[in-house]
């Protein structure tokens, strides 16, 4: 009986709100956003200081070339074995895990293990050496004094096989005073080079031996680690960053963190049914299911232009001044409408954060 009155109580708060709308489609969206902002600027869905739909956002878009073009430096040479046998064996003797990261649209079949969390006191010695001797080797090379990003938050990635890599991208922040190392410490089979493009857009390949390095600009230059063609392949090195400011600090605490590279299935879960339940509620607030698609349909077009064109041809000292790619933006918007289960209200979700994105305070949303 309980049941069927509260059924019948809900029928009745859904007639209402559709009468509300009825006839005033642009009702629908001011309430969407207006809700979406509250939520927004109240902190609520933020993770490390910033909205964590925004950090995804930002995340994926380190591989669509119209978000970085501008902020481009190359820099990428070899060096060739910066650390020797005795260096080499010290870090193979860190256990790794066996566990893969979670596949994503440009890697995939690697492990990410970072350090410190689960490493004994003397793997943790092993690094703090290692780094302390691959900081001076780099500042040989470049001849700049360097710093660690805060604290040393040294990396081993694992490429396992021929189906692994990691597409062209450059690194979240895009600031040519941070100086990325990384050194082969494990080669199994024939292994992918790290490859990097110059000003011209030309390859650059850096093929490995174990103890060999290459040194870059991590944040201002494009790089990836291709597929090769041994399934028996396998590829360890170590990643450390540094930097020529030493008042820089590393965004230490930021989305790969959160979710250990793809390795926390935990906190990926948490995010896709937060952003679920956000759309939902405020969906049914708003009736965006009363929108037309044809209405829906012109919105995102006009969206897809503004979020591409207006950063390139008007500075108007709002938003993160970074152009967008279409077809990246249609890509989110896909991810979007699996996670929230919902066509209309994945559009509006994505608008906000996409259109939020150019005009919304450069304090607020400007990153590196």
């Amino acid at each position: 009986m309980n049941t069927i009155l509260n059924y019948s109580f809900l029928k009745k708060i859904i007639k209402k709100r559709d009468l509300f709308y009825k006839g005033n489609e642009y009702l629908i969206f001011l309430v969407y956003f207006l809700l979406l902002f509250i939520l927004d600027y109240s902190g609520i869905m933020d993770l490390y200081g910033q909205n964590f739909c925004r950090r995804l956002l930002n995340m994926y878009r380190r591989t669509d070339s119209m978000t970085y073009n501008n902020k481009l430096k190359p820099f990428c040479e070899k060096v060739k074995k910066m650390l020797n046998e005795e260096d080499i064996k010290k870090l193979q003797s860190i256990k790794i895990p066996g566990n893969n990261d979670i596949d994503w649209f440009s890697r995939k079949n690697t492990t990410t293990y970072q350090c410190c969390k689960n490493f004994t006191i003397d793997e943790k010695k092993i690094i703090t050496e290692i780094s302390e001797k691959v900081k001076q080797s780099y500042e040989n090379e470049i001849g700049k004094k360097l710093f660690y990003l805060g604290t040393n938050k040294a990396t081993i990635y694992v490429y396992h096989g021929k189906n692994s890599y990691h597409l062209w991208h450059v690194d979240p922040q895009n600031l040519s005073e941070i100086y990325n190392v990384i050194i082969c410490i494990k080669k199994k089979g024939e292994i992918s080079p790290l490859q990097c493009k110059d000003e011209k857009n030309d390859i650059k390949s850096i093929n490995f031996e174990e103890g060999d390095a290459a040194i870059f600009n991590g944040g201002t230059t494009i790089h990836q680690v291709p597929p090769n063609n041994d399934d028996n392949s396998e590829r360890t090195v170590l990643s450390i960053a540094f930097t020529t400011n030493k008042l820089l600090k590393e965004n230490e605490n930021n989305m790969c963190t959160y979710i250990e590279g793809g390795n926390n299935y935990v906190n990926l879960f948490k995010l896709f049914l937060t952003i679920f339940i956000i759309n939902f509620i405020i969906s049914f607030i708003s009736g965006v299911n009363n929108l037309s698609y044809y209405f829906l349909i012109i919105f995102l077009v006009l969206v897809l232009i503004i979020v591409k064109y207006v950063p390139i041809y008007l500075d108007t000292g709002l938003g993160s001044k970074r152009s967008s790619s279409i077809i990246n933006n249609l890509f989110i918007l896909f991810c979007l409408m699996i996670t929230t289960v919902s066509t209309k209200g994945a559009i509006l979700f994505f608008s906000y954060f996409a259109l939020s994105d150019v005009f919304f305070l450069r304090s607020w949303i400007e990153y590196d």
